[in-house]
């Protein structure tokens, strides 16, 4: 299955608002137990299935790329929030839909205005709000070592958060190798006001 095909397969069995269930979080919930009590799909209306919408990322279209063959597949796990669906791309990018009609809302892009994008595979975002709830964020990492922090509700990077909205994880942990691979590709898990990140090292050279 092509990338494309698989995005849109992905889209026609994400849980959606109207169907009275979330997804908070990239396992399913903070014990990531990946489990979903919906029950509308099942083996006997399963073939009955029709698509409710299409949403291109434009990712495995794009021109300018050094090597087209360098497209890093697409692994995302979208978050279902409040009727909003969020996802990330292998190019970094993240994207808000209406989770009912697939329109988009906002995208942020790491890499605007670079001439030539890089690509790495990417598993999805993380979701945060306050107590109170007026506070909500999406977090993620990237495969240059960022954790960047956006507005959920605007997409904008929230000024507060690191620097204009990023941490560099590489200060402190990678300094010495500057040239090697540091790379957040994964969500990161949230306690509390606790964010946890893992990240993706060589395993050569020694």
């Amino acid at each position: 299955m092509n990338a494309k095909a698989a995005m849109i397969l992905l889209f026609c069995v994400v849980p959606c608002g109207a169907w009275g269930q979330e997804w908070r979080f990239y396992g399913a919930d903070s014990g990531g137990t990946r489990f979903s009590p919906l029950e509308q799909i099942n083996r006997e209306n399963v073939t009955a299935l029709k698509r409710a919408w299409t949403y291109h990322t434009g990712e495995v279209n794009r021109e300018n790329e050094t090597d087209r063959h360098q497209v890093a597949p697409f692994e995302t796990t979208p978050l279902v929030v409040d009727g909003i669906l969020y996802l990330s791309t292998p190019s970094n990018r993240v994207i808000a839909l209406d989770a009912e009609t697939g329109k988009e809302i906002w995208q942020f892009d790491p890499q605007a205005g670079h001439t030539t994008r890089k690509f790495f595979q990417h598993r999805g975002v993380a979701y945060w709000q306050s107590e109170t709830g007026d506070d909500r964020r999406i977090l993620y990492g990237t495969f240059d070592g960022r954790l960047i922090c956006l507005d959920a509700k605007a997409g904008k990077p929230c000024q507060h958060f690191g620097t204009d909205g990023a941490i560099n994880l590489r200060a402190g942990v990678a300094d010495e190798f500057p040239e090697a691979e540091y790379a957040v590709t994964s969500p990161p898990a949230l306690y509390k006001d606790l964010v946890i990140v893992g990240a993706a090292v060589p395993e050569y050279p020694s």
